[in-house]
C-alpha cells in the first residue's frame, strides 16, 4: 500500500494508528485545492501490464522491510544483507516492561519468496488488518486490505519502464526507479497531486512546485555504509516554505552479526542477525528525554 499504506514511518512502539489518520488528512488536504491547472495526462497509456526487465525489482523494493518502515528504517535496512530464502513465516514479537512477546505481526511468503499475505495485529496498529497479494505472471497485481470497517483494493500496472499503482479513490501512484530508490508522482483524474524529482541522490517532494521534503542517500543503491539524511519543510516568521534537516540516520557493522543504528548520532537501535543472516532480534533502545520506554522485537521463522 503506498498512499493509505499502514506501514508508515517513525512512530512510537505499539500505537501508530494516530499516525496514519493524520497522513490520510494531509492527502485530503491536498485533493480540496485547486491541484489540477496543470495538462493532464491520459491515464489509460499507463494503467495496462506491459512489464519489463525492471518489474520485478520494482516488486522486490515495494515489498521489502514492511515491519522495518513502521520504524523509519525501511531504506536503511536495505544495507544489511539479510537472507530470508525458503521462508514460509516470520512472525514478531515486542516486549517492553507492560507486555512480553506480544505478537504484532505476521509476514507469509510463497514457495517463489514472494510475499502472499501480511498480517497486522491489534496491540500494534489498534485493530487488526490483512493484506493479501495476488500476482500475474510472477508480478504483483492486486494488494487487497481487510480491516474491520472496509475492505481496499491496489492494482497493479506495468507501462513505459514505470510501476503503476491505482488504489480506491482513483488515485495514481506512477514510481520510477534510480538505483534501489523509488520515486513517485500522484495523479488524480489525469491531474497531478504531488510529484517527487531526484537532484543527484536526493529525492525532492513538490506540491504545487513547492519543495515539502526531501531525503538524501549516501548511496541510490542503498550499499552499505549508508547514511540518509532527511529535510522538512519549515514555515519562516513571511510564511515562507524552506526545507530544513530534521535528521541524519546511519547504519553502523559492529561485529558480524550485530549492527547499531543511529539517528543524529545518538544510537536508537540494535540490529542481531542469526548466523544464516535472519533477524533475530531488533532492540529499541528509547528516548528518555521524550519518555519513551525501550521495545524488543523478536523474529521467529516456519521455512518451507
Amino acid at each position: 500500500m503506498q498512499t493509505e499504506r499502514v506501514v508508515v514511518e517513525k512512530v512510537s512502539p505499539f500505537n501508530f494508528k494516530k499516525i496514519i489518520l493524520k497522513y490520510l488528512t494531509l492527502i485530503a488536504l491536498f485533493l480540496s485545492f485547486n491541484l489540477f491547472s496543470q495538462s493532464k495526462i491520459d491515464e489509460s497509456k499507463l494503467k495496462v501490464f506491459a512489464p519489463d526487465e525492471n518489474s520485478q525489482k520494482y516488486n522486490e523494493i515495494y515489498t521489502q522491510n514492511f515491519f522495518f518502515g513502521n520504524l523509519g528504517l525501511r531504506q536503511l535496512i536495505a544495507a544489511v544483507p539479510i537472507d530470508n530464502k525458503s521462508v514460509k513465516t516470520i512472525k514478531i514479537a515486542a516486549t517492553n516492561s507492560a507486555k512480553k512477546n506480544q505478537p504484532i505481526m505476521e509476514l507469509h511468503y510463497n514457495r517463489d519468496g514472494k510475499i502472499s499475505q501480511m498480517k497486522i495485529f491489534e496491540a500494534f496498529f489498534g485493530e487488526s488488518m490483512t493484506i493479501n497479494y495476488k500476482y500475474k505472471e510472477n508480478l504483483l497485481a492486486e494488494e487487497i486490505i481487510s480491516h474491520s470497517k472496509e475492505i481496499k483494493k491496489n492494482i497493479f500496472y506495468y507501462s513505459e519502464e514505470k510501476m503503476i499503482v491505482e488504489n480506491t479513490k482513483g488515485i495514481l501512484d506512477v514510481y520510477s526507479l534510480h538505483g534501489n530508490v523509488l520515486s513517485k508522482t500522484n495523479y488524480l483524474n489525469g491531474n497531478l497531486v504531488m510529484m517527487d524529482k531526484m537532484e543527484g541522490k536526493c529525492r525532492m517532494t513538490l506540491y504545487k512546485k513547492q519543495a515539502v521534503g526531501k531525503v538524501c542517500f549516501s548511496s541510490l543503491n542503498l550499499e552499505y555504509p549508508l547514511t540518509i539524511e532527511e529535510y522538512t519543510a519549515n514555515e519562516d516568521k513571511n510564511g515562507k516554505l524552506a526545507l530544513v534537516k530534521s535528521e541524519t540516520l546511519d547504519i553502523k557493522m559492529e561485529s558480524e552479526f550485530n549492527y547499531s543504528i543511529s539517528n543524529n548520532g545518538k544510537e536508537l537501535y540494535k540490529l542481531l542477525l542469526s548466523p544464516n543472516s535472519r533477524v533475530k532480534e531488533l532492540k529499541f533502545l528509547g528516548i528518555k528525554s521524550e519518555h519513551v520506554e525501550p521495545v524488543t522485537y523478536t523474529f521467529n521463522y516456519i521455512n518451507y
